[in-house]
C-alpha cells in the first residue's frame, strides 16, 4: 500500500522517470568510412623520398586529429588478407577513433602479392552493417593509387567501381574519390566522382591523365594535397546544417549559421536558422510603385500606369512624372506660336507662307 501511494505521488508530481529530450549532447555526427588501398604499390612507390603508405597513414592521422570529435570515422583497407581478395572492416566508426585507425594502420602492406580490388570493397561497404542508415549523414572516402586491378588483369573490370559507387548511392552513402599519385586511372575515378555526385567544380570527366588540370576526383601528388584534401572533404562531412541537430558534436544546434538570399525584385539579404528551419529573407519587401525607372513592386513592369503614379494630367516619362508630349504646362508646342490656351497667331505660319505651303 506504501509502495502505491510512492508511485501515485511521484507521477503526480512529475518525478517518474520519462524519455528525455533530444539535447545538443546527443548530437548526431556524419559516419565516415576511409576505404584506403593497400595494395603492394603503396610500399613500392614512393614521393621525396617517404612510401605512400607512410604518406597516407601520417595525413589520415593528421586530419583525424582535427576532426575525430566532430565525425564518426571509420576504416576498411583493401585487399584483405592479400592478392584481390575484397577489403574488409578494420575498425567501425565511432567519435575520438584516430587511435584505434592508426593502431590499425600501423603495418605497412607487402612489397608484392598486393593488388587492387576497390570495386569489390566499395561494394562491400555498401553491404557495411555499420555504415547502415543512422540519424547522421554517411559517407565513404575512397584513397587509392592504382587502377582497378587483379591479376591476371580482365580490361572489362576497369570501369567496376562505377556500379559500386551507384550501389552506395542506393544505400544513401556518399562516396569522395582521392587518387593518390601518379599511376591512378584517372578517367576510371572521374567517371566514379561523377556517379556519386561529388564530382569537384567546372572537372573535366574526359581527362585520362592524372596530371591533366580539372579532374574531377580529388588528385593529390604529394603529402600536402593529401592533407589538403581530406581535409577539404572532412570539413564538408562534418559541417553543422540547418536541420535541428548537433552535426559537428559540439554542444550546439545549428549555430552560426547564414545564407544568402533575395526577393522576386532581385534585392540581396541574408537568412538564419533557426530550430531547424531557414527564417525570413532579410531583403527590402516590394513597394508600391513610383515613378522612378524601378520595378518596385515586383511584379515584372517598371513604371507601370498604376493610379496615383503621377498627378493628374502627368505621364511617367524616363523615371519621372511629365506633361503629356513632355512640354512644360505653359509653353508653345510644336508649330504653335501661341501661349497654352489661346489660338495660334498668323506669324507662326509664315515659313510655310514662304514656301508656298
Amino acid at each position: 500500500m506504501n509502495r502505491l501511494l510512492t508511485v501515485s505521488a511521484l507521477a503526480s508530481t512529475g518525478l517518474l522517470l520519462a524519455p528525455a529530450p533530444a539535447t545538443a549532447d546527443q548530437c548526431s555526427a556524419a559516419r565516415v568510412m576511409v576505404v584506403l588501398d593497400k595494395s603492394s604499390s603503396m610500399v613500392t612507390g614512393s614521393i621525396n623520398g617517404a612510401t605512400k603508405w607512410s604518406i597516407a597513414v601520417n595525413g589520415i592521422g593528421q586530419v583525424l586529429g582535427q576532426y575525430e570529435s566532430q565525425a564518426e570515422f571509420g576504416l576498411m583497407t583493401f585487399p584483405r588478407p592479400s592478392q584481390c581478395s575484397p577489403g574488409g572492416l578494420d575498425v567501425a566508426p565511432a567519435l575520438s577513433n584516430r587511435s584505434p585507425i592508426l593502431n590499425a594502420l600501423s603495418e605497412p602492406p607487402p612489397a608484392t602479392g598486393n593488388y587492387t580490388p576497390m570495386a569489390q570493397t566499395l561494394e562491400l561497404a555498401a553491404e557495411e552493417p555499420s555504415l547502415a542508415s543512422t540519424a547522421g549523414a554517411r559517407h565513404v572516402v575512397l584513397i587509392t593509387d592504382g587502377w582497378q586491378w587483379c591479376y591476371p588483369y580482365d580490361p572489362s573490370t576497369r570501369f567496376d567501381g562505377i556500379p559500386a559507387v551507384e550501389a552506395l548511392n542506393a544505400k544513401g552513402v556518399t562516396t569522395w574519390i582521392v587518387g593518390f599519385g601518379a599511376e591512378v586511372d584517372s578517367l576510371a575515378l572521374n567517371r566514379m566522382a561523377v556517379a556519386a555526385n561529388t564530382a569537384r567544380p567546372n572537372c573535366v570527366v574526359t581527362n585520362a591523365d592524372p596530371a591533366a588540370p580539372n579532374q574531377c576526383y580529388f588528385q593529390v601528388d604529394n603529402a600536402t594535397d593529401l592533407v589538403a584534401a581530406l581535409s577539404a572533404i572532412a570539413g564538408s562531412i562534418s559541417a553543422e546544417t540547418c536541420d535541428g541537430i548537433d552535426n559537428d558534436c559540439d554542444g550546439q544546434v545549428d549555430e552560426s549559421l547564414q545564407r544568402s538570399c533575395s526577393n522576386a525584385c532581385g534585392a540581396v539579404g541574408s537568412e538564419t536558422c533557426s530550430a531547424g528551419a531557414w527564417g525570413s529573407c532579410s531583403a527590402a519587401a516590394p513597394q508600391v510603385e513610383t515613378c522612378d525607372g524601378i520595378d518596385n513592386d515586383c511584379d515584372g513592369q517598371t513604371d507601370e500606369a498604376d493610379p496615383g503614379l503621377c498627378a493628374t494630367g502627368e505621364l511617367c516619362t524616363d523615371g519621372s512624372c511629365q506633361p503629356p508630349n513632355g512640354a512644360d504646362e505653359g509653353s508653345m508646342h510644336a508649330g504653335c506660336g501661341c501661349a497654352a490656351g489661346s489660338l495660334p497667331d498668323a506669324g507662326a505660319f509664315a515659313p510655310f507662307a514662304v514656301l508656298g505651303l
